[in-house]
């Protein structure tokens, strides 16, 4: 993202989407990582492999955490 509010605007549009349905918190977590584009994508395809994570198991609040600190 680039800038702040390009990132409140991302998040914000997620979380409306998912007002929309009635999605699990780690299937949340798993359209918001399909929906990252460009930079974003990448960066994220990198944490996922240093950390290992499990995106199977990673929930929307967890991923928010992670994706905020890298761009807010």
């Amino acid at each position: 993202m680039k800038n702040p509010e390009d990132t409140k605007a991302w998040i914000l549009g997620m979380n409306k989407l998912f007002e929309l349905h009635d999605y699990t918190y780690n299937m949340k977590a798993r359209i918001a990582i399909f929906s990252l584009k460009g930079k974003a994508d990448i960066w994220w395809e990198d944490v996922n492999r240093v950390r290992d994570i499990r995106t199977k198991n990673l929930r929307w609040r967890e991923f928010k955490r992670i994706f905020r600190k890298k761009y807010l």
